[in-house]
């Protein structure tokens, strides 16, 4: 009868394992030193302002979190574009750059003017030392751009031109509600704006009287904008139009 025998592992098993272990600690302690290392900027979380305004970020670094080291880098960004730069105060028509140094703090400030839709999004400030590096953000939501009634528009249709966020045209004749079975359609330009157009439901309602299209907001709860419109096709406008220029000539004579 043959005697059990407990298997060892072979040295080339102990070997792998221990270098599992040791690959383990390194990571972790990677890790924690990074963690340790990365710290966090002044920043406002979210700023929220109006078509057409001027806003400015803020980002700032105490002097106690880079103890003496030399900063290498300190920037904002947005979209990946690098708009802001540590000891670069520069202006154009659109940004404005400040950096200030007192004895608490640094301050990098990014001034955006005459904000558009397009500028909305995530605005990142980093900063990078020889011994550490931070991270901030803002979050800039640009809302109540009202619009303006659109141009060269046919006598029959409502547009409303440089609008956002996205809204609605609905139709009134009188207190009479006429959206149902209307369609709004809406595009956008490359600077986030957006155009907002419609036809009269010229097949409803009494058409003696002119129809009122009415910009309604979702993101507001409200209308913002409104006009009217006639009740009558461009064609029949200008049947109108030479039978009144017939008449005023015949008054005339």
């Amino acid at each position: 009868m043959k005697r059990a025998t407990a298997m060892r592992p072979s040295h080339a098993a102990w070997t792998r394992l221990g270098f599992v272990w040791v690959s383990i600690f390194w990571f972790t302690l990677a890790v924690s030193i990074s963690v340790s290392q990365c710290k966090q900027l002044d920043t406002e979380s979210n700023v929220n302002r109006t078509c057409g305004e001027n806003v400015t970020l803020n980002c700032s670094a105490s002097v106690a979190m880079l103890k003496g080291s030399k900063v290498v880098k300190f920037d904002w960004q947005h979209k990946n574009t690098t708009l802001c730069q540590y000891m670069n105060n520069t202006s154009t028509s659109k940004i404005q750059c400040n950096f200030t140094n007192t004895t608490s703090e640094l301050t990098l400030s990014l001034t955006i003017l005459n904000i558009i839709p397009s500028d909305e999004g995530v605005y990142h400030c980093k900063l990078h030392s020889l011994g550490a590096h931070a991270n901030g953000q803002s979050h800039l939501s640009v809302g109540d751009c009202f619009g303006k009634p659109g141009k060269d528009t046919p006598p029959d249709q409502c547009s409303f031109d440089e609008v956002y966020p996205i809204a609605d045209i609905h139709w009134f004749q009188g207190d009479v509600n006429l959206t149902d079975g209307t369609e709004t359609k809406q595009s956008v330009d490359d600077k986030g704006y957006f155009t907002v157009q419609s036809r009269a439901p010229t097949e409803k309602g009494t058409q003696k009287l002119p129809y009122n299209c009415s910009l309604w907001m979702p993101s507001r709860n409200t209308y913002i904008s409104s006009r009217l419109v006639s009740s009558g096709s461009a064609a029949q406008l200008q049947w109108i139009c030479i039978i009144m220029g017939i008449l005023m000539k015949i008054i005339i004579m």
